[in-house]
């Protein structure tokens, strides 16, 4: 699983003076940053019925109960 990581500081875009060409918005910036959240969003297990694969090892309490 992979968490999203932000890429391309958008913020510090705004600081910038007008007229300044690393003010511009680029698809290469935008395609990176969808694709980061695409590969963190895929990873993770759905919460409605999540599958599970390989061992677990370990004490967790799962539905209010130790397993």
């Amino acid at each position: 699983m992979s968490n999203y990581t932000i890429a391309t500081d958008f913020a510090a875009k705004d600081a910038l003076a007008t007229g300044n060409p690393s003010k511009l918005v680029k698809g290469t910036e935008v395609t990176a940053e969808l694709e980061a959240i695409a590969t963190a969003v895929n990873s993770k297990s759905d919460a409605a019925s999540p599958a599970f694969s390989g061992t677990f090892s370990g004490s967790y309490t799962i539905d209010c109960g130790t397993y």
